[in-house]
């Protein structure tokens, strides 16, 4: 996505600032991601383990469930989208001050969803408000296909809204529908989004590969994902036809994979992870639709496609997106590459290990989430310097 740069002497290197910081998109929200990652599911182990005192104004699995995906997944998806908008349009998205309210859009919306109550009310600006930085670029420009992206954004918004109304006095289901809207939405802009890149990245890595993108899997892989919480949510449907449409749906993402896959993927860890992390999607659709015939955990079914797809995914894009747009050569560090392994072993633990062993569910949980705030400790231990400085060629990003 950047023009590969060669590497800078440390005592050439610039001091961070907040004017860098604020200087384009990635730059904050890929920083408080890594962040929130980290201490959301710290936090979420003290609640279990009985060991935090103040429990949130909700209920403690709703506010975990909800804070990974419209806090820490919501700030990955703000940072990507917009550094990959003026790519895609030569127009700008916010930075400096107008950057700096979207930022604090956001943390308000963590405050209120941990105090719960009306106030929390708030946490509905930050989706609204990042469609509109979005949609000017996106308008202006007249890119039908990158348009599609303020409706996902908006199905998200409507998610929030109905976990909020469930949470706020209103009919009880609204707020688990919220969350499985949530959770297909977010599955719904890494498939739209890694049908993208993961197919450009292998081609410019790897000399030779043309990845076999059929136009028809392509956009029935996508719009396959809002039909799995739709057919998931409506009671009336038989188990064994949710079971076999989610089936379906994982096959037809294996054999879009598949065709962007070859073996020399496996040597370039900023591809291997965004391989890894797409895997998951199929492999937590293929547990949900056994876990509805009665085989597994459905919990487990679900891990794989957050702990494992979302988080393996967005841990990976965030380490090549962050290199190529801070100017660096894209070789990730040492420890960057062991964060890889660490994220996928997470997914891999907190989703078969129950789903396999049902007696080892708590140790799974704990040992998987150890593993994953290993894993973004270490990402924000090696980029948040990066992602203070200014680019070491002087140029914006």
């Amino acid at each position: 996505m950047a023009t590969v740069q060669p590497v800078v002497p440390i005592e050439a290197r610039p001091q961070g600032s907040l004017a860098a910081w604020l200087g384009y998109g990635f730059r904050p929200f890929f920083s408080l991601g890594m962040a929130a990652a980290v201490l959301l599911v710290a936090l979420w182990l003290t609640i279990l383990g009985g060991s935090w005192v103040i429990l949130p104004g909700l209920s403690p699995l709703h506010w975990h469930a909800h804070e990974m995906f419209f806090g820490f997944g919501a700030a990955i998806v703000a940072g990507f989208l917009l550094t990959a908008v003026p790519n895609w349009t030569g127009l700008p998205t916010p930075r400096g001050k107008a950057l700096a309210g979207l930022v604090l859009v956001w943390l308000a919306g963590r405050v209120v969803s941990w105090w719960g109550g009306p106030p929390a009310v708030l946490d509905l600006l930050f989706l609204p408000a990042l469609g509109v930085a979005l949609g000017g670029p996106l308008l202006r420009a007249g890119q039908p296909q990158n348009l599609a992206f303020l409706p996902v954004l908006g199905m998200l918004w409507m998610a929030d809204l109905l976990f909020w109304v469930g949470n706020l006095g209103g009919p009880g289901w609204t707020a688990p529908a919220g969350l499985s809207v949530a959770l297909y939405g977010l599955l719904m802009l890494i498939s739209m989004i890694g049908g993208r890149v993961i197919p450009f990245f292998a081609e410019k890595a790897l000399a030779g590969l043309r990845p076999r993108r059929v136009r028809w899997l392509e956009i029935v892989c996508v719009i396959s994902l809002p039909m799995c919480a739709l057919v998931e949510a409506i009671p009336t449907i038989p188990v064994a036809v949710k079971a076999f449409w989610l089936s379906l749906c994982a096959l037809l993402h294996l054999a879009r994979m598949l065709g962007w896959w070859e073996v020399r993927v496996a040597k370039v860890p900023l591809l291997w992870v965004l391989y890894l992390g797409y895997f998951f999607l199929p492999l937590g659709l293929s547990l949900k639709g056994l876990a509805w015939v009665g085989y597994g955990s459905p919990s487990a079914a679900t891990h794989a496609l957050t702990a494992g797809c979302i988080g393996t995914m967005c841990l990976g894009m965030m380490a090549r997106v962050s290199l190529g747009h801070t100017g660096r050569e894209l070789k990730p560090a040492r420890p960057t590459i062991v964060a890889f392994g660490l994220i996928g072993l997470a997914g891999l633990v907190r989703s078969l290990v129950p789903f396999l062993w049902p007696s080892h569910y708590v140790h799974a949980i704990w040992c998987a989430g150890g593993l994953w705030c290993l894993a973004f400790s270490l990402l924000l231990w090696v980029y948040f310097p990066l992602l203070i400085r200014p680019r070491p060629d002087g140029k914006v990003g």
